[in-house]
């Protein structure tokens, strides 16, 4: 990712959060389109472009060039199952700090395919997060398996019911307890 790619998008971020423009879907769309004619592609034509500086990002360890590309990502909602791979290399990895966001995606892809990453992850701990006693991240993980749905997603989170972690425990039983579609 290029030093003025990078300071578009912090930049474009920074206006998205300035003054609850998020709540305003004209002005967001006026901070989406300003970003697209100054980016370097318009990512949504391009889309795989924004996975491209993902997988370098994950190439080169770095931090704040994976949440810049999960941020466009998001922004543009950008996620397919060809960004998986990535995610998922990214989700085993321990030098960033954006696995709840790759979570979120995981979440709104639904693919049966990431249930064994949501369930390892659910019961990993970093390092960044050893403050949080509400366990986000398991959390955000139990919701993706609910919302994947399939028989193994369901028997990860039997298993995750079983999990000596309290509100681990509570937050899978509570998953189990809506109805299966």
């Amino acid at each position: 990712m290029t030093e003025s790619e990078r300071k578009l998008i912090i930049d474009t971020i920074v206006a998205l959060n300035t003054g609850f423009t998020w709540q305003n879907k004209e002005r967001t769309e006026a901070i989406k389109q300003e970003f697209l004619s100054f980016f370097t592609v318009d990512v949504s034509k391009e889309p795989n472009y924004v996975l491209k500086l993902l997988e370098k990002a994950y190439e080169e360890q770095n931090p704040e060039d994976v949440e810049h590309s999960l941020s466009i990502a998001f922004l543009f909602d950008l996620f397919s199952e060809e960004y998986t791979l990535v995610l998922i290399k990214l989700l085993e990895s321990d030098w960033h700090f954006r696995h709840e966001d790759i979570v979120s995606a995981f979440q709104k892809l639904r693919l049966p395919e990431t249930v064994n990453i949501l369930y390892t992850t659910a019961q990993k701990q970093f390092k960044y997060l050893e403050y949080d006693d509400y366990y986000a991240l398991a959390v955000k993980c139990i919701w993706a398996l609910r919302k994947i749905g399939t028989a193994e997603a369901k028997e990860k989170l039997e298993i995750l019911a079983q999990s000596s972690n309290k509100v681990i425990r509570e937050k899978a039983l509570k998953r189990l307890k809506d109805t299966w579609e």
